[in-house]
C-alpha cells in the first residue's frame, strides 16, 4: 500500500479508500484539510471542576468534577461526573423538600422569566432547567403532580405571563455519572447558549405558585458562585 492510500486509511476510513485507490488525478486524492472534518464533528463544550469544593455540607456524590454537552442529531446531551455514585435513595436534609442535579441554560442573554421554580417575584436569567430530582417523601410538586424524578423545566411561558412547563425527559444515572437526553426542539434548538451545572436541595413554599422558596447549592460548575464565567456551547 502506497503511503497516500494509508494516509486515505487513517484519516477517512475504510470505506474511503478504495475511492483513494482508483483516483488516476493525483491532486485529486491528496489528504482533505483538517476544516473539512471540523465541519462535521460533534459540536460540544466541556467544565472540569475541582474535587472537593463542596458548599452547605453537600455530600461526595453532589461534587461536580466534571460536566459536558454534546449536540448528536437531534438531541443534546448532558452528563455530569460527580465525585462518588449517586445513592439509591440519597437523604434530604430534615427541612428540605426537593435535592436535584441539573444543568441550568441561559439561551436567552436579554431575558430573565420571573417565578417557577423560583418564588413569583424571583426573576432568574436561565430559561431551561434540565434537572435529575429525589424528593422528600409524601412531597408534591406543584406543577408536576407525579413528581417525576427526571424532568425539563421550560420558563420561557413565564415572560409572557403564562406558567412554567414541566416535562419527563430521558435521564440515566450509572454510578458517579448522570446523563441527560435532550429533544433539542424542546430548548428552541438553539445555535448556541451558555450554561452551568449546579446542584442543590430546595424548600417549597406555603403557596403553591410561589413554589420553593429556599434554594441552597452545593456545587456549581464552572464556579459561577465564585466569579466564573458561564460554559459556552459549542466551545
Amino acid at each position: 500500500m502506497s503511503a497516500l492510500q494509508k494516509a486515505c486509511s487513517l484519516l477517512l476510513g475504510a470505506m474511503l479508500i478504495a475511492g483513494c485507490s482508483e483516483r488516476t488525478d493525483p491532486t485529486a486524492s491528496r489528504v482533505l484539510p483538517p476544516a473539512s472534518f471540523a465541519a462535521v464533528a460533534p459540536l460540544t463544550s466541556v467544565v472540569t471542576d475541582p474535587l472537593g469544593d463542596l458548599e452547605n455540607r453537600g455530600n461526595d456524590y453532589h461534587d461536580i468534577i466534571r460536566a459536558e454537552v454534546v449536540k448528536q442529531g437531534t438531541n443534546f446531551v448532558f452528563v455530569l461526573t460527580l465525585a462518588a455514585p449517586v445513592p439509591d435513595n440519597p437523604a434530604l436534609p430534615s427541612w428540605a423538600d426537593v435535592m436535584v442535579w441539573q444543568p441550568i441554560l441561559d439561551t436567552d442573554p436579554t431575558a430573565s422569566p420571573v417565578g417557577y421554580p423560583f418564588t413569583k417575584n424571583t426573576a432568574n436569567a436561565f430559561e431551561f432547567f434540565i434537572q435529575h430530582r429525589v424528593y422528600r417523601s409524601g412531597f408534591v410538586d406543584p406543577l408536576d403532580p407525579a413528581s417525576a424524578a427526571d424532568v425539563l423545566v421550560d420558563r420561557r411561558p413565564l415572560l409572557t405571563g403564562g406558567q412554567a412547563i414541566v416535562t419527563p425527559i430521558q435521564v440515566t444515572v450509572d454510578g458517579a455519572q448522570i446523563t441527560f437526553v435532550v429533544d433539542a426542539a424542546l430548548l428552541g434548538d438553539p445555535s448556541t447558549f451558555n450554561w452551568l451545572s449546579v446542584t442543590a436541595v430546595a424548600k417549597a413554599g406555603d403557596d403553591v405558585k410561589n413554589a420553593y422558596n429556599k434554594h441552597v447549592p452545593f456545587d456549581f460548575a464552572p464556579d459561577f458562585n465564585l466569579g466564573a464565567p458561564l460554559a459556552t456551547w459549542p466551545q
